[in-house]
């Protein structure tokens, strides 16, 4: 049992590239994913000793291959990887360009905000670098949302508002 199932009863994530076929799960699953990234980069940064990026594991489960590329960081592009993650779920369940857009965002929007919550606390115990992201994916997972892109859309706009409240205060 990780942390997060004590928390929320939610299973160890899996990678994004096997995201499940409901809203809810996909959401769950890129949100974990993009929280690896998040750390990698903030480790890379900060030459941290990688206790958030061990406790992330234990929540999120194994992360995928992903590594931070300087060479995108120089290039100023996408350094996450959030294309990708983009086109993958909108082409699992047939989005429209314009869903395509809106998810897109709200990935751009979440990652923010796990920045700032992740590198603000780059200094602290993993647990306490990666809680305030727990609680918004605990929050992602209750949220009251359609099937299909849109409900991950909303799950991901859920995540972030309670993230961006959580670095207001």
């Amino acid at each position: 049992m990780t942390s997060i199932d004590r928390i929320s009863g939610l299973s160890p994530l899996s990678p994004a590239g096997n995201a499940s076929t409901d809203a809810r799960g996909a959401a769950i699953e890129t949100m974990g994913e993009i929280g690896h990234r998040v750390l990698a980069w903030v480790d890379a940064a900060s030459r941290g000793n990688g206790s958030g990026a061990q406790a992330w594991s234990q929540t999120a489960g194994n992360r995928s291959g992903f590594a931070p590329d300087m060479g995108e960081l120089a290039r100023r592009g996408d350094v996450y990887g959030l294309g990708d993650l983009t086109r993958d779920l909108s082409a699992h369940f047939g989005g429209s360009p314009a869903q395509e857009g809106e998810l897109r965002r709200a990935l751009d929007d979440f990652t923010r905000q796990a920045v700032v919550q992740i590198a603000g606390l780059s200094g602290a115990s993993g647990d306490q670098q990666i809680g305030g992201v727990r609680a918004a994916l605990d929050s992602a997972s209750h949220a009251d949302a359609p099937g299909g892109l849109d409900g991950v859309i909303a799950r991901f706009e859920a995540a972030t508002a309670d993230l961006s409240a959580q670095n207001r205060s």
